[in-house]
């Protein structure tokens, strides 16, 4: 986000394709970016920081719930991929 534009999408957040969740979240910060822009807009000075909250928020929840399901997985501990993974751990 700059001045005078938001991001949305996967230009906003990206996803591991492995969890799903990028076309929701794409979905989601589309009407959100698209309700902000109506905000400020109309006069409102919190908005495009209300949506970066709302975008840290959703971040913030993705990497927590990414970590626990990586974490869970122990058939491959040797394994490259896992290896890097498991020191993300919560």
């Amino acid at each position: 986000m700059g001045d005078g534009w938001l991001a949305a999408g996967d230009a906003a957040l990206s996803f591991d394709p492995l969890s799903s969740q990028g076309l929701f979240n794409a979905l989601f910060t589309g009407l959100a970016a698209a309700e902000a822009t109506d905000r400020a807009l109309s006069g409102d000075p919190s908005a495009t920081s209300d949506y970066a909250g709302t975008l840290a928020d959703i971040d913030a929840a993705y990497r927590r719930n990414l970590a626990a399901w990586y974490a869970l997985e122990r058939r491959w501990p040797e394994q490259e991929f896992w290896r890097r993974r498991a020191l993300r751990e919560p």
